[in-house]
């Protein structure tokens, strides 16, 4: 092997010691109680959640409450063009709405919080306010945020 090719796989393993070393776990791998917590803190996790609008461009659906904008923004999972109501469709199922997690959080994750982890938290605070706002000290002081932790803290 020559040295631009050693030199190129050991730049690699760094790179994944460093990702690693700062607790930064890929979106993919959200975990069950991750998602039960979210779940809960969303709607008590009702998988009978109808849709709801809430105002002009806020329309949030199934147990997780996720708008269109999310779901979009997500890769559309269950994407059905012949089907009006795909977006819906996919949000009152649990596991499309978890794949429409996963898929918001592979583009958004960040370290909401600052303490060097990407983690639960991090994805909670996404899940709530969107990526832009997630750092926002708002959040702390929703119903959301409190039902959150403590479902969480029993993990």
């Amino acid at each position: 092997m020559d040295t631009r090719k050693i030199g190129f796989v050991l730049s690699l393993v760094g790179c994944f010691a460093l990702v690693t070393s700062q607790g930064f776990a890929p979106a993919g791998q959200i975990s069950e109680a991750c998602f039960n917590c979210m779940c809960e803190a969303s709607t008590d996790c009702d998988l009978n959640a109808e849709c709801i609008s809430s105002g002009p461009g806020k329309y949030y659906c199934g147990p997780y409450q996720i708008s269109y904008e999310y779901w979009r923004d997500a890769g559309k999972p269950g994407e059905n063009p012949d089907d009006p109501l795909d977006f819906e469709k996919c949000l009152n199922s649990k596991p499309c709405a978890e794949a429409t997690i996963r898929g918001y959080m592979q583009e958004y994750a960040a370290d909401c919080d600052g303490d060097q982890d990407i983690d639960c938290y991090d994805w909670a605070r996404i899940h709530k306010s969107g990526a832009q706002g997630c750092n926002g000290t708002w959040i702390i002081n929703t119903d959301y945020w409190a039902k959150f932790k403590q479902c969480y803290s029993k993990v």
